[in-house]
C-alpha cells in the first residue's frame, strides 16, 4: 500500500484541529448490520412474492420474447451508477471544499452499487418490481469491476491507498437479493394467496426497517450533527441528483419507457448501497483507525437523507393517486400513465418474474388476445 505524505492526504495527513467526531459504538453497528440484513431478506422475499415464475420460465423458453426496453433500463442504470455518479462525487467533494476523509468517503458512496432500498421504493411507488431486482443484481455484480476502477480513477486527488473492495460483502448481497427473491415466487407459484400475506407484511417490515434505519443512523452517529454544513448539502444532492439523472435520462422519447419504468430507474440511480460503502471504508482504512470516523461521516449522513427522501417521494407519489383518484384500480397499478406502457397491465398480470434481465415482449400479450 504506497503512502503518500503530502498534507491533506489521506495516506500521510494529521487528524484535522476542530472538535473530534466519537467514534461509533463497534458493538451497537454490529447489531444493526444484523437487524439490515434480516429487514433486506424479509423486503427481497415480499418482492419475489409479487413476480411469477411463469413467466420466468416462458421467457428462458422462448428467448425471442425478449423486449428489448427491458435492457435500457439496465443499460441507465450502469450509466448512472458508474460513469455519471462517481463523477457527481468527485466534483461536489471537490465544489464543496471537503477535507480529505471527507471527500473520500463522499467518493466511495458514489461509486457503490444500487442498494436494495430501492427495491422496496419501488413496490411502494407502483413502479416495475422486475426491473428495479433486475437492476440491483446487475449493478451489484457489475461493482466488482467498475468499484475498483472508478475509485483507482478519482480518488488519487486525496490518497494512494489502494481501496479494498469486499469482495465477500458484495456476493452476500448477491445472494441476499437472489435467493429470497427466488424463494417469494416459488411461494408464489404453490402459494398464491400466502404470498400476498407475506407482500404485506414485508411493506410493514420494510417501512419500520428504514424508519429503523434513519434512528439508528442518528443514534449510532450523534456527532454527525457537529459536521460543517457543506457535508449535509453534499449527501442530500447525490440520491437527488442520482434521481434526477435516471428520471431525465429515460424521459428521452426514442426510448419510448413507460412512466413505471422510468420511476424505477430513477428509484434506483438514486438509491447507493451505503452499507457496502461502509465496509469499504473500514477495509481499506483499517490502520488508519484516527481517520474512520471522518472518513464515515458522509456515508452516515447520506444513509438518514435517503430514508427521508425516499419517504417523501413514496408519500407524494401517494398523495397524488388520491387526490387524482388513480388508487382505486390496482389491477393498472393505480397510474394512468402506465395505460400506455410498453407491456400491457400491471406486474402482478403481466410483469416478468425475471432477475436476469427479461422480461415479455408486446407480442406475448398480442398473441394472448
Amino acid at each position: 500500500m504506497v503512502q503518500n505524505t503530502t498534507e491533506g492526504n489521506v495516506s500521510g495527513a494529521t487528524p484535522p484541529p476542530g472538535p473530534r467526531m466519537v467514534p461509533p459504538n463497534p458493538q451497537l453497528i454490529e447489531a444493526f448490520n444484523w437487524f439490515n440484513v434480516a429487514v433486506v431478506t424479509a423486503i427481497m422475499l415480499a418482492m419475489g412474492c409479487t413476480l411469477k415464475l411463469r413467466e420466468l420460465i416462458r421467457v428462458l423458453k422462448q428467448p425471442s420474447q425478449i423486449d428489448r426496453r427491458f435492457f435500457v433500463g439496465v443499460a441507465i442504470g450502469f450509466l448512472c451508477q458508474f460513469i455519471v455518479l462517481p463523477l457527481v462525487g468527485f466534483g461536489l467533494a471537490h465544489a464543496l471544499q471537503y477535507s480529505s476523509m471527507t471527500a473520500m468517503g463522499a467518493l466511495v458512496v458514489s461509486c457503490c452499487p444500487g442498494g436494495t432500498t430501492s427495491n422496496i421504493l419501488t413496490f411502494w411507488n407502483r413502479g416495475d418490481v422486475a426491473l428495479s431486482v433486475t437492476m440491483t443484481t446487475v449493478s451489484t455484480v457489475l461493482a466488482m469491476g467498475m468499484m475498483p476502477l472508478n475509485l483507482w480513477l478519482y480518488s488519487r486527488s486525496w490518497t494512494h491507498d489502494v481501496a479494498v473492495v469486499p469482495y465477500k460483502e458484495i456476493v452476500t448481497t448477491i445472494a441476499m437479493i437472489l435467493i429470497p427473491v427466488t424463494v417469494g415466487m416459488l411461494i408464489k407459484y404453490w402459494f398464491e394467496k400466502l404470498a400476498k400475506v407475506i407482500v404485506t407484511i414485508g411493506s410493514v417490515i420494510g417501512l419500520l426497517g428504514i424508519t429503523t434505519t434513519f434512528v439508528m443512523s442518528v443514534i449510532i452517529n450523534p456527532s454527525m450533527f457537529k459536521v460543517s454544513w457543506n457535508v449535509w448539502v453534499g449527501a442530500l444532492l447525490l440520491p437527488i441528483i442520482g434521481g434526477v439523472l435516471g428520471y431525465g435520462i429515460s424521459c428521452a422519447p426514442f426510448l419510448q419507457l413507460s412512466h413505471s419504468r422510468r420511476r424505477t430507474i430513477a428509484l434506483e440511480t438514486g438509491v447507493q448501497h451505503v452499507t457496502l460503502a461502509v465496509a469499504i471504508i473500514q477495509l481499506t482504512f483499517a490502520e488508519k483507525k484516527q481517520f474512520l470516523s471522518e472518513l464515515l461521516v458522509f456515508p452516515m449522513l447520506y444513509a438518514p437523507f435517503l430514508v427521508v427522501l425516499g419517504l417523501a417521494v413514496t408519500g407524494v407519489f401517494r398523495l397524488w393517486l388520491v387526490a387524482t383518484g388513480q388508487n382505486k384500480n390496482p389491477a393498472t397499478g393505480g397510474d394512468k400513465f402506465a395505460e400506455n406502457t410498453e407491456t400491457p397491465g400491471n406486474l402482478e398480470k403481466n410483469g416478468v418474474a425475471n432477475i436476469v434481465a427479461m422480461e415479455i415482449d408486446d407480442e406475448v400479450h398480442k398473441n394472448r388476445s
